[in-house]
């Protein structure tokens, strides 16, 4: 008992001790020349190693259980001078205790004014969004790094005002910005301008390049004159990685599945099952095909199940003889599979009177898709001395899409009579597909005079996609049920069996040259820059199909070895118009100047850019108009940009300028091919888009990373230009899809933004929402019937958003980061409200995207100094795409048959797209000397 008693004392008087004597220490660490939070500095006291901790997001740090007395406080942070800190512990039992630290001397440069910044990091970011001369958001390479995305595609979708269009596996490929559509906005690699591998338009798939090869992502919302002028809604800049001063090594490997692939196999084909070139590229012009010059193995489909991924990335960089000379690689490998299902219903292209739509077939859609995503880029960079550098740049992208497409295809009208009798189709497609993009850039930065600067760049890009031999096997059955009442089909019948080859080229030679000249004029410096650029663009596109054809009727279709086969058109159709070649010519000259006049800075200029555009199609002249066109034109382009600091951490801005929107190369010419829903048709006739274009900002950056940014726009767009279907003369039940200048008034859009970001030591919420209105007036068609019964068709005049332009965007992003933990973690919401996806003539019938909400999660835990370990999980809550028609489901079903899979609760389900959850898990090594 006595023993009990002293050891309970003993505790009491050690909690008493502890409690008595032991404090807390806690403050802010911070730039001593900017007054800006250093993030992740270490702080110890006495050395002690157990009494350690590292600044938080906004620079705040907390030292506990720090005993009373006299310490020496520790600090240290990359790029500063370490600092030792006399502190004494009173009887109070806390102390505060800020700290500045100065940059270390030999950090700075002539060359890079923010080098005391880590390049890559969210600091950087913020620093360049905050002086930059336009409106732009910027997506840090460390933030790109801890989200839960692997390309570049996905991450622009958290940008404020960004939308994504997706592709069949779910992944973002093509962006909008501020609800315009993809065609109006374009894309750079380190300012420079890289062509599309697209068959048919300019704009880049975003998807192909991975996110880890990029040092940030730069979304330019206005254009300055010295800018390239054809973006309307905005620009993507993806600014790569550059030769850091001292050594530095990343590596990363990761490994993952989908979701839907483990509830259901992947249904998949060789690549060499496939002739990478048709018959008449093998043997010449003239030559008749048989069934010996096509493999028959891309229709016998193997499965598997739950195929894993595998992601790998290194990046390695140096300077070297004495800093003259960085040198730095960039690599990346991603293979990656996917499936994703689908229910599409398609309607006839004329609707029942009071355009009520007539739903033909309904088909349940299966895609089984490997992505294998490679990006290379290398640098190699010389400082002659403080006035002359030079540098020469290479970029290499693959993406790979090997895909397989499963179509069960129901009519829900002809020969049925209720569910699960009529005829069915069978459609198993086998596509693989290569884009790639090479970029050579040459860059010089000259310092003639104290001065007077030049700039130069000379540039060589082509852009490739190659899709050999798709093939598509058609089968067919018939439904009907026995005599007992269940379920049952005839046997399978053979109908035929395509391959088509389709190659494009889409070549660049560019040269650019900027003249910088900045006297002083009553005292302040002005910035007068001239300058231009020339680009010489050659554009091809080659096209060939054949058919085997059933050549045996109603022989029973047991698998496609032995199947008899006849070659329809044996010679090929090198006769059409997926065969053509543009040439184009852009020429531009710019003048600007900047000044400030105290705390108001203003940048105006004009832009003259020249357009000379020919292209030949190899259709027949007598059978196609327009076998030859050439076009050419000008524009003045005048811009002005204000930005009044109204205080050292608050801008306010103001900009006007006008910009363009060139039609797509495949748009202008004059062809015809069946797509995957419609027919698509080209409009020679067709006028490039004008806009005005108005921005005013607000913006204050507090303290560390912490931002709020509140914006407004406009724009007044002539000559708007959609795809539209246009009804077939003669044909009333079809439909062609068209490139149109929709209407002769122009279409206006307006909109706000606001980002928020604010950080509480280790937690950080990050938010943007943005509002856009467009309006555009178009003539569409509305059938009725007159006084006598007689069916006629009226014209109306419509007002809607445009194409692909949400009211609603949000993006919402719960941070966490602890340096001491060595965990940060995000949870991410991307909102999108509805829009419409694809546009009708008739009045009512366009097709609206739901609005979505994509959750997703990411991690990564330091395990060791130089490793840490992460995972990511997208689409957390398996969110789906729906599409849908504003007509009740209940109008056009007459009574004789009820479509399936209606779930929504009034209107016409059109589309359903399930996608499944990705995860991922991987391991990233990272030495850097700094």
């Amino acid at each position: 008992m006595t023993q009990l008693f002293t050891r309970l004392c003993s505790t009491i008087l050690l909690f008493i001790s502890t409690t008595s004597f032991a404090g807390t220490i806690k403050g802010f660490i911070t730039d001593k020349a900017t007054g800006e939070p250093l993030i992740g500095a270490t702080v110890t006291i006495d050395s002690n190693a157990a009494l350690a901790t590292a600044t938080g997001l906004d620079g705040s740090y907390e030292l506990k259980n720090v005993t009373t007395g006299a310490h020496i406080l520790m600090v240290r942070y990359p790029f500063y001078t370490a600092l030792r800190q006399p502190v004494t512990l009173t009887d109070d039992h806390a102390a505060t205790m800020n700290i500045a630290l100065s940059a270390s001397a030999n950090t700075l440069n002539s060359v890079d004014v923010t080098a005391h910044y880590r390049s890559g990091s969210d600091e950087e970011a913020l620093h360049l969004e905050k002086n930059a001369d336009v409106i732009q958001n910027i997506v840090s390479a460390k933030t790109i790094e801890l989200l839960p995305d692997i390309t570049v595609a996905n991450v622009l979708q958290r940008v404020s005002g960004v939308t994504v269009q997706r592709n069949a596996n779910g992944d973002a490929r093509y962006v909008i910005i501020r609800g315009m559509d993809k065609r109006y906005n374009y894309t750079l690699v380190n300012g420079i301008k890289i062509p599309s591998p697209d068959d048919k338009m300019r704009y880049v798939p975003m998807d192909i390049f991975p996110a880890e090869i990029v040092d940030r992502v730069e979304v330019v919302k206005t254009l300055t004159p010295n800018m390239e002028g054809d973006a309307i809604g905005g620009v993507m800049n993806l600014v790569m990685k550059n030769a850091p001063d001292n050594p530095f090594i990343s590596a990363s490997a990761a490994t993952g599945y989908n979701q839907t692939l483990f509830d259901r196999d992947y249904q998949g084909f060789p690549k060499s099952a496939m002739n990478m070139k048709d018959p008449i590229e093998q043997h010449g012009n003239g030559y008749v095909a048989t069934n010996n010059d096509f493999q028959v193995r891309t229709g016998d489909f193997k499965y598997s199940h739950a195929p894993a991924n595998g992601l790998f990335a290194l990046t390695a960089g140096n300077r070297f003889l004495h800093k003259k000379l960085g040198v730095v690689f960039s690599g990346s490998y991603q293979n990656t599979f996917k499936g994703s299902n689908s229910i599409f219903f398609l309607p006839s292209i004329q609707p029942d009177v009071a355009n009520v739509p007539a739903i033909t077939d309904v088909q349940v859609r299966k895609y089984s898709t490997q992505d294998t995503r490679t990006g290379l880029h290398t640098k190699i960079d010389y400082r002659f001395n403080e006035k002359h550098n030079i540098s020469l740049y290479g970029l290499y992208l693959c993406l790979d899409e090997l895909q397989s497409r499963d179509i069960v295809d129901t009519t829900v009208q002809i020969s049925r009579t209720g569910a699960g009798v009529g005829p069915v189709d069978i459609t198993d497609r086998a596509a693989f597909r290569r884009q790639v993009i090479g970029n050579a850039t040459l860059q010089g930065n000259d310092k003639l005079a104290e001065n007077l600067k030049l700039d130069y760049s000379l540039v060589y890009s082509k852009a490739t996609m190659d899709v050999p031999d798709m093939t598509e096997l058609h089968t067919s059955t018939n439904a009907y049920l026995d005599s007992s009442g269940h379920s049952a089909s005839t046997p399978l019948k053979f109908s035929s069996f395509s391959h088509s080859w389709e190659q494009t080229s889409d070549q660049d030679h560019s040269a650019y040259l900027n003249l910088t000249y900045v006297p002083e004029i009553m005292g302040k410096d002005v910035e007068f820059k001239v300058g231009g650029m020339y680009r010489n663009k050659d554009r091809s596109n080659y096209y060939n199909d054949y058919t085997q054809n059933n050549a045996i009727s109603q022989e029973p279709f047991s698998g496609i070895y032995g199947t008899a086969m006849v070659v329809d058109q044996p010679q090929g159709d090198l006769n059409n118009s997926l065969n053509y070649s543009i040439h184009e010519e852009i020429s531009a000259g710019y003048a600007q100047a900047k000044f400030k006049i105290e705390r108001l800075q203003i940048l105006g200029g004009v832009r003259v850019e020249h357009t000379h555009q020919k292209y030949s199609i190899n259709e027949d002249p007598d059978i196609v108009a327009g076998q030859n066109g050439e076009f050419k034109y000008t524009d003045v382009l005048p811009s002005i940009h204000l930005k009044y600091a109204l205080s050292p951490k608050e801008n306010i801005r103001l900009s006007y300028y006008e910009s363009i929107s060139r039609p797509g190369f495949f748009e202008i010419v004059p062809y015809s091919f069946n797509g995957e829903y419609y027919r698509e048709v080209g409009n020679d006739s067709l006028n490039h888009t004008v806009a005005q274009n108005f921005d005013v900002r607000y913006e204050w950056f507090p303290r560390g990373l912490d931002e709020l940014l509140v914006g407004a726009f406009y724009k007044s767009l002539t000559n708007p230009i959609e795809l539209g279907l246009d009804a077939i003369p003669g044909k009333p039940s079809k439909g062609e899809l068209m490139p149109m200048n929709v209407s002769d008034k122009p279409a206006n859009n307006y909109g706000a933004e606001i980002v928020v970001t604010k950080y509480f030591h280790y937690f950080g919420i990050s938010a943007n929402y943005t509002y856009t209105n467009s309006s555009i007036t178009t003539t569409k068609l509305y059938r009725t019937r007159d006084t006598s019964g007689q069916i006629i068709t009226q014209f109306h005049s419509v007002s809607r958003p445009l194409q692909g332009q949400a009211a609603h965007i949000a993006n919402l992003a719960l941070i966490y980061k602890n340096p001491v933990l060595g965990l940060d973690a995000h949870l991410t919401w991307v909102y999108t409200g509805e829009h419409i996806a694809f546009l009708s003539i008739y009045e009512g019938l366009d097709y609206w995207q739901r609005s979505t909400s994509f959750f997703d999660f990411s991690c990564e835990k330091k395990i060791h100094k130089h490793i840490s370990l992460y995972a990511k999980v997208n689409n957390l809550l398996n969110t789906s795409v729906i599409l849908e028609l504003k007509k009740s489901k209940d109008e056009f079903t007459g009574g004789t048959y009820q479509l399936p899979y209606q779930t929504l609760k009034s209107n016409t389900l059109v589309e359903k797209d399930y996608y499944g959850r990705n995860y991922l898990i991987g391991i990233r090594y990272k030495f850097d000397s700094k």
